[in-house]
């Protein structure tokens, strides 16, 4: 007979591997059985514990993530007579429970975001195939890669310089500077997916993703549902934003992040390469080797530029989603990429999938109820609290709540017209001042989560960025975030308004 030793680390190994599929499923049983909060129905609740089990699957990953949400919008679409239609809807005789919920399963895939990113990593493969994203990247290492922290301050600056005209930060930061910027690391030894990538590919990543919710806040033009917040703002508080108002009310607290960004991830995040004299260099000499622009460089060049002015200056004609889809077609059309290389592109098709479904399952929660149960909690206990510890409490709330949504438009949506009502009903609460706040906040609350604004799943999904480390990054920075806008912000509006 012969016996088979297994080690500790080995055991612990299948332990980890026998358990943690586990836990998604015993988190959503066990919310599922307890009783449903008071003011929220039993279905809504249900719904509840199927999003709770989503998010630690994401979190976890004991399937990849396009699956883990693929796996919430099915058994939420085939238990919807129980987790997400009332009673009411259903004893209606024109309902067909059956036709609402495959639409609504399917509805994350007509939406225009989640094309957007859909078509960025198209032209990340268009870069690639080129070359022009090397050599891109090589002019930027000669000039700025001898330091780690230099380069991020380069990736920070050239989103700021887009953002004033680029309403679309998934366009801004997925579309243009993710596809030039994903080349870099590998100048440094530094691969996807491979404990390499810390070298310096994730610390790169993170600036940039953090960098654009930070310009987000800072430009009324910087994030499109900024502009739908300023018009619901105006309807349902009789408040008017402008852009410079917008602008100057943030200053300050953009300023702190901006400068602050690249070296906190530096210290919280840090890179294991933080000098590196040799590779201007040595990028000097693969441009020399490079030569002059290709034929399929200029094109991809010239698509690019098309789609950056429809970006800035067509939005009012094109959707900036429409836009890139239109460029993807013509990159196809001109050969710059072929249909195969498209078909082949699998993290593309695995993102469009992933953020496919989480947008129809964070929706849900305002449509069975969830938001506007937790935001009748928010009213009632500011009951009786002084205005400016209320108003505190409101953007506070109003920043955490977005944990429950897949799009800051959605979120925009379902929650701002709920808060202004909320503060609204405070007395002495200047509601200019706080709808001002809470629409400030839309930017920086995308640091929060792998699918809090647009351009989140394309760098999640870069392959430099693990799940658990994006879920813990997102919380600090945006509790650093949160805390530094609260701290400066609110005291610079207060004195301005």
């Amino acid at each position: 007979m012969v016996s088979v030793r297994i080690d500790a680390p080995e055991r612990q190994s299948r332990w980890r591997a026998a358990i943690l599929p586990m836990l998604p499923i015993l988190l959503a049983a066990t919310i599922a059985v307890l009783p449903a909060p008071e003011g929220l129905s039993q279905h809504a609740w249900y719904y509840v514990a199927i999003f709770a089990g989503v998010i630690a699957g994401l979190i976890i990953e004991p399937i990849p993530a396009a699956a883990v949400g693929l796996t919430g919008v099915a058994i939420v679409a085939a238990l919807s007579r129980f987790v997400f239609f009332s009673p009411e809807q259903l004893a209606k005789p024109d309902f067909n429970a059956t036709s609402a919920a495959i639409s609504w399963a399917l509805s994350g895939f007509s939406n225009a975001t989640v094309w957007l990113i859909f078509a960025a990593f198209i032209f990340s493969l268009g870069y690639e195939k080129t070359g022009l994203g090397r050599r891109l990247s090589l002019l930027l290492v000669r000039g700025l890669g001898g330091r780690t922290v230099s380069l991020g301050y380069a990736v920070m600056l050239a989103d700021l310089v887009l953002a004033p005209f680029t309403p679309s930060n998934t366009a801004r930061s997925g579309g243009t500077i993710y596809p030039i910027i994903k080349h870099l690391p590998s100048l440094y030894g530094s691969q996807p997916k491979d404990p390499s990538a810390r070298r310096i590919g994730s610390y790169l990543m993170w600036v940039a993703i953090m960098s654009t919710c930070v310009t987000s806040s800072l430009f009324l033009t910087g994030l499109a549902p900024n502009l739908l917040a300023v018009e619901l703002v105006r309807k349902t508080a009789n408040v008017s934003l402008d852009w410079t108002t917008w602008f100057v009310a943030f200053l300050p607290v953009g300023v702190i992040l901006l400068a602050a960004t690249p070296l906190l991830a530096l210290v919280l995040y840090p890179p294991e390469v933080r000098r590196s004299p040799e590779v201007p260099v040595w990028a000097a000499g693969e441009l020399r080797k490079l030569g002059p622009l290709g034929r399929g460089e200029i094109m991809l060049a010239a698509l690019v530029a098309l789609a950056l002015a429809l970006w800035i200056f067509g939005t009012a004609y094109v959707d900036p989603a429409l836009a890139a889809i239109l460029v993807v077609v013509m990159l196809v059309v001109t050969g710059t990429v072929t249909w195969d290389d498209v078909m082949a592109k699998k993290n593309a098709w695995n993102t469009l999938v992933w953020f496919g479904t989480l947008v129809p399952l964070a929706g849900g929660l305002a449509q069975v109820g969830v938001v506007k149960w937790a935001a009748g909690l928010i009213g009632t206990s500011l009951a009786g609290v002084p205005v400016i510890p209320a108003m505190v409490a409101l953007v506070a709330s109003f920043f955490l709540l977005h944990y429950l949504f897949a799009s800051v438009t959605a979120h925009v949506t379902a929650l701002l017209p709920v808060m202004l009502t909320v503060a609204a009903g405070i007395p002495g609460m200047p509601l200019e001042t706080v709808a001002l706040l809470l629409c400030l906040s839309l930017g920086i609350m995308g640091a929060i989560s792998p699918f809090a604004t647009g351009p989140s799943p394309i760098y999640a999904g870069s392959g430099y960025l693990p799940s658990a480390d994006y879920w813990r990054l997102g919380a600090i920075f945006g509790a650093i975030y949160l805390v530094v806008f609260l701290a400066v912000g609110v005291p610079w509006v207060l004195l301005i308004q």
